[in-house]
């Protein structure tokens, strides 16, 4: 579908087109491309992309589009990053049990074995043994064709009910017949406008000059300006309240008593719509006398705001008509949601708000509603098994005659964003076959055996409606699709061909299009015409502007049944409700493992945390009645007490898993998903041995700071100070470090460990490196801190003759081999170097392992025991333990004391410096800069400083999780071209994402580190030791070394 595609081309010489890759004066090609973003959001953004000699540089938004008109938010403009990004899978994976590590595939060897699993549990249970998880992650018209494959295929088991909005969908389908919106540039006539929970800052910014329009005002009759009203209602502050007149925050779930308080109000003042009340809609007297049940105070008092709240709405509703009621999809997620949204829609028919311009409760659109349903293919077959989605865990365990014996799952990822994910968990591990769609290896993917690679939407044609607005906007593919990856349609389109009913599939994308937009097709909109841009489909302004209703009446209909049980309920032992809000910079699990935090964090009202004794900053325990983690208190002033708010859709493998808390339930109306039904407590996180320790950071480079390493520290409770001798930061006195602080970690950075011109610090950085040492103190060097930890204690640092270059074999030496948990590992996969250095050590530490032109990769050395400090009395033996990684890569030294029956203290290092292009270029820079002033280089002839023994007692310091040693990732370096993928090595690791990077730069323990492509599968040494780390503190390596890389050695 090339001709899908707007686009202008260029061509230029080098002086007004300078693209990496380029010679001066070789011409370059620019197009530009019309698509539309296809996540899970109600924007459905019109995007132009730019790509540059066939790579996405840049995605902006669409200035033709009628809605968005040139806005794109972050989420979409983050996907430049996405596609490249160097934890993508990009080619097919398998293995045949979870514990093994994973493989690549060629297609065929992938989609043979699904057909083959897929033929065989038929054959063997039926083909409701397979259950379909067809997730939200993207909304176009060839996703439809997912369910059409399976019910060809004979049917199998899916899904009811939602994660979102089903509640809402349900309750305004009680009221109105069916869910139909205004147009979002309707709410331009509107006076006053509520969003009732909703946050268009961060889920609609198409929205965003709507409202600024209402709050400045325009001309009116008589030629003033007039400015309307915006009025935020929701129970945590969000970043639209800025956008608003007034926050008003009701108790969560609570919502019903604050639409009913406003309603009465204006009932008591005659300005409710009598005539629609009467003419137009059923049970009004009934509701009015649900009203009479209770007075406004008494409802004030229930859903947790003043009276002023309430009279404040009615105020504006009645002065300031009409008044737009904007439903957000934070109201559906409570088990009795349908109360509170049918209460709305009573107040906006009270009111007189329905079916004006201006008016009207929307909440939604039906962004199917333009296919022809009939590729669902739901007719194919009788009525199949379908499993509750709210309750999916549960469900799955439960399930009989048959059980569930495989799972394939697209466009979701369900053990990080379905309720109860440790029961989703278990459920997956249960089922014998797991396929698994998507772009990064997620929790979801953790439980495959099937990892199928998935285009983004920037890579594949297709048609994208929206369920925030009438437009249907083109999906036109803009880049070629990176590595093997394949779209969905592709992929069943293959998998199809290996069943008997190929032939009902075998059409190609144009023509699967042309029939599933025939509905479009009778509106006028041709594909042609959809290639140009986004079309307005055939829907009304304002609906119901006839006051007629697709009801059986035709007629509004009250709510006539309250039972308010429940509604905004407290438990003392859990008080706060959790509330995980839509993130400002993500959709939902769509982010990779390196852009997480070290911690979640959650946002607890400032007076509530200093009831706790608990303070900005605080690692805090949250736990609810299902589970519990480990987050990052901030705290917030104004916020309700009673709540507790924190951002949804982080992994639980990142240690952000906030589903692992919530309860598996679902409303009482439209099977939603109340994920705020789940009430929390906090406690301070107990101390286990990181949980204030003072942490003294020195980061010698500008483009080398403490990434995930430091992270890790402040996930585990430390507290980190970043200074930068480099540019403008003060390095401490031995004395004052050691009073201040517990322990030191020395960064990266691209000098030379001789280059005390320069670095005039570097003498004073290594007497504290000394003086840690000698007080007993944990310390940590990594990449050039270890050149300069061995310095300090007497090592020789030199440059070699050469470059060593690629993936290096690594031997294990004589200690190595007899080494009882590092032997266990062996043979050491061949890992990605780049360095020029090394160093000597200084007399006694054996070295465990060493490459072709460096012979010490890791050493240890037996230190003697030392006096008990604070700092090891604070920390339990067990967990006695350092590690260190960088962030971009570097590499590491830890220093230890093991706990009582274990091998003596030890100290870990690395060798030196290994630099990607960009930095090593800076090393050499450095290195001329020495031999202009004379001063020893080393490697280059001239005597090397003399050494300067001092003996070095050390600490243990705590195991950090295996699954949070990761590297950040450095794109650049990749998409710079400069280090190409070489292919598989046999034997090599297989592709598990965590804790691997596509930067040339590695990790501790080997000069490189792994440098992780699409065409090369290596484990890190890291894990090698980590394993050897966790035997120390009596864990389980076998097990730590499988989730770390996905490699299980016995």
């Amino acid at each position: 579908m090339d001709d899908m595609r707007r686009t202008s081309a260029t061509s230029s010489g080098a002086a007004s087109c300078r693209v990496s890759g380029h010679a001066a004066g070789e011409a370059c090609t620019e197009h530009r491309i019309i698509t539309s973003c296809t996540r899970d959001c109600p924007n459905g953004c019109g995007l132009v992309a730019t790509v540059r000699d066939g790579r996405l540089v840049r995605l902006a938004g669409d200035p033709d589009h009628p809605l968005t008109r040139g806005r794109a938010c972050a989420k979409a403009q983050r996907y430049v990053k996405r596609v490249y990004s160097p934890e993508r899978i990009t080619h097919p994976l398998l293995r045949d049990h979870r514990h093994l590590p994973w493989r690549r595939a060629t297609w065929d060897e992938a989609l043979d074995r699904i057909a083959a699993r897929m033929t065989a549990i038929r054959d063997e249970s039926g083909t409701e043994a397979i259950l379909y998880y067809q997730g939200y992650g993207e909304r176009t018209a060839l996703k439809l064709l997912h369910r059409y494959f399976f019910n060809l295929f004979g049917g199998v088991t899916t899904l009811r009910g939602s994660l979102c909005g089903g509640a809402g969908q349900g309750a305004q389908n009680l009221d109105f017949g069916q869910r139909v919106s205004h147009d979002p540039l309707d709410h331009c006539n509107s006076n006053s406008l509520i969003l009732w929970g909703r946050n268009p800052a961060s889920t609609q910014i198409s929205l965003l000059p709507i409202l600024r329009d209402i709050r400045k005002g325009r001309k009116g009759r008589k030629g003033r300006k007039r400015g309307g009203t915006v009025v935020l209602v929701d129970p945590a502050r969000n970043r639209s309240a800025p956008l608003a007149d007034r926050h008003i925050a009701p108790r969560p779930g609570a919502d019903a008593f604050l639409a009913m308080a406003v309603a009465k109000l204006i009932v008591r003042a005659g300005g409710a719509d009598r005539a629609f009340m009467e003419r137009h809609a059923e049970g009004a007297a009934e509701y009015l006398r649900i009203l009479d049940r209770y007075t406004v105070d008494d409802l004030c008092a229930r859903c947790g705001v003043p009276m002023a709240d309430a009279e404040f709405l009615a105020d504006m509703m009645q002065r300031q008509r009409p008044t737009s009621i904007l439903l957000g999809w934070g109201m559906h997620r409570h088990e009795a949601a349908h109360l509170s949204i049918r209460a709305v829609d009573a107040l906006g028919a009270i009111s007189g708000n329905i079916g004006v311009p201006g008016g009207g409760v929307s909440q939604g659109f039906e962004e199917y509603g333009p296919y022809d349903q009939q590729y669902w293919g739901d007719g194919l077959n009788p009525p199949r098994r379908t499993l509750l989605l709210p309750e999916i865990g549960r469900e799955i365990l439960d399930a009989r005659d048959p059980e569930i014996r495989m799972i394939m799952v697209t466009a979701g990822n369900p053990a990080c964003m379905a309720a109860d994910g440790g029961a989703v968990a278990r459920a997956f591990r249960k089922a014998e076959f797991v396929v698994y769609s998507g772009h990064f290896m997620d929790d979801t993917a953790d439980l495959a055996h099937v990892f199928l690679p998935a285009t983004t939407f920037l890579e594949e044609d297709d048609v994208m409606a929206s369920y925030g607005h009438n437009y249907v906007g083109p999906v036109n593919k803009a880049i070629e699709p990176v590595g093997e990856c394949r779209s969905e349609f592709m992929m069943f389109h293959d998998l199809a061909a290996r069943f008997p009913f190929a032939e009902r599939f075998r059409r190609g994308v144009d023509a699967w299009l042309h029939d599933l937009c025939a509905p479009m097709r009778e509106q006028g909109c041709t594909l042609e015409r959809l290639r140009k841009g986004a079309y307005r489909l055939d829907a009304p302004m304002v609906p119901y502007a006839d006051k007629t209703f697709p009801t059986p009446s035709g007629k509004f209909r009250f709510m006539t049944d309250f039972d308010p049980a429940g509604l905004g309920a407290v438990e003392p032992d859990y008080p706060y409700r959790l509330l995980t809000i839509a993130p400002h910079g993500y959709i939902c699990s769509e982010r990779t493992m390196a852009e997480h935090d070290a911690l979640a964090e959650v946002v607890l009202a400032t007076e509530e945390a200093a009831r706790l004794g608990l303070s900005d900053g605080a690692v805090v325990r949250v736990e609810s009645r299902v589970g519990a983690v480990k987050a990052l208190l901030r705290t917030e002033d104004g916020q309700r007490p009673d709540i507790l708010v924190a951002e949804r859709g982080g992994w639980n493998k990142a240690g952000h898993g906030l589903n692992l808390l919530t309860l598996a339930l679902s409303s009482l109306v439209g099977r939603g998903t109340p994920y705020y039904e789940t009430r929390v407590r906090v406690t301070p996180w107990p101390d286990d041995g990181l949980t204030g320790l003072r942490v003294l950071v020195v980061q010698p480079g500008n483009d080398a700071p403490g990434g995930n390493f430091s992270k890790e520290l402040v996930r585990c409770g430390a507290a980190l100070t970043t200074l930068r001798p480099g540019h403008g930061g003060m390095l401490p006195c031995p004395d004052e470090a050691l009073a201040g602080y517990d322990a030191l970690v020395v960064l990266g950075g691209p000098q030379h460990c001789w280059d005390d011109v320069d670095s005039p610090y570097f003498p004073h950085l290594m007497d504290l490196l000394r003086a840690f040492d000698a007080a007993g103190r944990p310390v940590a060097g990594i990449c050039l801190g270890a050149q300069l930890l061995a310095r300090a204690h007497g090592g020789r640092p030199w440059t070699m003759d050469g470059l060593e270059f690629g993936f290096v074999a690594f031997m294990p030496t004589d200690a190595g081999l007899t080494d009882p948990v590092l032997s266990g590992a062996l043979p050491l996969p061949r890992l990605m170097s780049f360095h020029e250095d090394s160093f000597d050590l200084p007399g006694g530490p054996p070295c465990w392992c060493g490459a072709n032109s460096v012979a010490t990769s890791a050493f240890a050395w037996a230190m003697r025991p030392t006096a008990s400090s604070s700092i090891s009395r604070r920390i339990p033996p067990s967990w006695r333990i350092g590690w260190a990684c960088s962030a971009r890569g570097g590499r590491g030294a830890w220093t230890s004391t093991p706990p009582a029956g274990k091998r003596s203290a030890t100290r870990i290092s690395t060798t030196s410096r290994a630099t990607c292009p960009c930095c090593w270029n800076a090393r050499k820079r450095s290195a001329a800069r020495l031999r202009r002033r004379g001063l020893p280089l080393p490697g280059g002839g001239k005597a090397d400083p003399a050494p300067v023994p001092v003996p070095v007692p050390v600490r243990f310091r705590r195991v950090i999780r295996p699954a949070r040693m990761r590297t950040h990732l450095l794109s650049r370096h990749y998409k710079s071209g400069q280090v190409r993928p070489s292919p598989a090595k046999p034997g090599q690791a297989p592709a598990n994402r965590r804790g691997f990077s596509r930067c040339c730069t590695g990790m501790a323990l080997h000069t490189g580190g792994v440098r992780r492509t699409r065409d090369n599968n290596g484990h890190n040494a890291l894990f090698v030791t980590w394993c050897k780390l966790a035997a120390a503190a009596d864990a389980d390596p076998v097990f730590v070394f499988h989730r770390a890389t996905g490699v299980c050695h016995a």
